[in-house]
């Protein structure tokens, strides 16, 4: 098992919303800062605090470089390293504690580090040596690194067995509803594929040529059951005997009154402006949001951020990577506020399929790496603590003498959220040839 350190002053075991909520209101000039009478009266009268517990995953898809996120304050290889794209104090890097620094764009997760709601963890990811960037997803999304044999994602796995066992005791337990997982993106993460059926919600979801769509399908699906031209029997049968039409047409049916709910749910809109960027991203975690608080029981959802392969022109306080940490950052901040009556049972996980370089390359940018890093946002996340083992930067130290290693295997992670947040503990072939150790992640 794989040691987890911690560093920092311990955080109280539970955090209270109020303290959240002042320390947001100092999260920089970008988020919006509304009053805690005006949060509460948002929040009174609605299900935000009732529902499943749930988790949201966020994949930063290229490889994003960890390094210049979660800056390490003493090492002097640090700044040797990264002549041109290295973020110094004089750069206006934020101190967490006496060894570690956010980079300046995400500086609106430095009051959540502070209350305890966020917990870095550097140095996670997958033993497996590829720097494929499309080997790396599949083995993290499908949690078996190397094993091509696998295709069901571990967020598919885990829906699917869960939904089992609660089809095994159903008088005793929660039905399950369509919004129980939502890819809020066109084409779902390869973490939700599988044989469990997750909705991939298309980002124009709601608006005029999307609802055209939905009426062509319907009008195709019609009123019966029966697909245009669909071979029928004098009774008005389909040729199979089957009165409601084929398992395709109903499965079509369901998902269009599926996409219907989700209209009126994303249409009812919010009475809070909490500060979501107007980004896709921003505005795609905003409606995973929308429907947490909506109580239709939503409880695994994810999204993705894609070009985070910054081979050249990577920048250092400005530039491309700089803005897409403000994205995510900011959107993150805000989901905290939005989330504020039910945090304590959702947690939002960051990753992506490996991190870059130690040595900045000699277009201003960095290239494929080995270990990468986690971003563990949540009210019982032990946060206000950098997690993980931390070796160093010195070339003995690192992964073949470029890299940062990988000292906490990305599926320990993935096993101690199922287990934490949904009581949920995996099974012996979950992760095909691989019993995960356990961290401590949460409180």
């Amino acid at each position: 098992m794989n040691e987890i350190t911690d560093r920092g002053p311990q955080p109280p075991t539970r955090r209270a919303f109020l303290g959240a909520s002042a320390a947001l209101g100092l999260a920089g000039p970008g988020l919006a800062r509304p009053s805690l009478e005006l949060l509460r009266e948002a929040q009174s009268g609605t299900s935000a605090e009732g529902g499943p517990p749930a988790l949201v995953v966020v994949y930063l898809r290229g490889g994003a470089d960890m390094l210049n996120m979660l800056i390490p304050r003493r090492e002097a290889t640090y700044a040797l390293a990264r002549p041109g794209i290295g973020i110094g104090e004089e750069q206006g890097r934020i101190a967490l504690d006496d060894d570690w620094a956010l980079h300046p764009a995400l500086a609106p997760l430095a009051p959540l580090y502070k209350e305890g709601l966020l917990a870095p963890i550097v140095n996670v990811g997958s033993p497996h040596t590829t720097r494929s960037h499309f080997d790396a997803q599949d083995f993290m999304e499908f949690a078996a690194p190397g094993n091509r044999s696998v295709r069901s994602g571990w967020l598919n796995r885990y829906l699917e067995l869960t939904s089992r066992e609660r089809a095994k005791r159903r008088r005793k337990g929660p039905a399950e509803t369509e919004f129980r997982a939502l890819g809020m993106q066109g084409l779902l993460p390869r973490s939700l594929r599988g044989d469990y059926p997750v909705l991939a919600v298309p980002g124009d979801a709601g608006s005029k040529e999307s609802n055209a769509a939905l009426n062509r399908f319907e009008k195709f699906y019609g009123a019966g059951g029966q697909a245009a031209g669909q071979e029928t029997g004098m009774d008005g049968r389909s040729e199979e005997g089957d009165e409601g039409g084929s398992a395709v047409v109903k499965s079509g049916k369901v998902t269009i009154e599926t996409l219907r709910r989700l209209q009126e749910i994303l249409g009812a809109g919010e009475q809070v402006d909490y500060g979501f960027p107007s980004s896709g991203f921003g505005r795609g975690l905003a409606r995973i949001g929308q429907v947490l608080a909506s109580g239709e029981g939503l409880e695994v959802a994810g999204i993705d951020i894609g070009g985070w392969d910054h081979h050249a022109n990577q920048g250092g306080t400005d530039g491309r990577h700089a803005q897409m940490l403000g994205d995510l950052a900011q959107s993150m901040a805000a989901f905290a506020l939005q989330q504020s009556g039910r945090l304590d049972r959702t947690a939002l996980l960051v990753m992506s399929e490996f991190g870059r370089t130690v040595n900045e390359n000699g277009s201003d940018g960095t290239d494929h790496g080995h270990g990468g890093g986690m971003l563990l946002l949540g009210g019982g996340v032990r946060g206000g603590h950098v997690l993980g083992e931390w070796r160093g930067l010195r070339s003995d130290q690192l992964y073949q003498g470029r890299d940062l290693p990988v000292t906490t295997d990305f599926r320990d992670v993935f096993a101690e959220v199922l287990r934490s947040l949904f009581d949920f503990k995996t099974p012996k072939d979950f992760f095909p040839d691989y019993r995960p150790g356990r961290l401590d992640l949460f409180s």
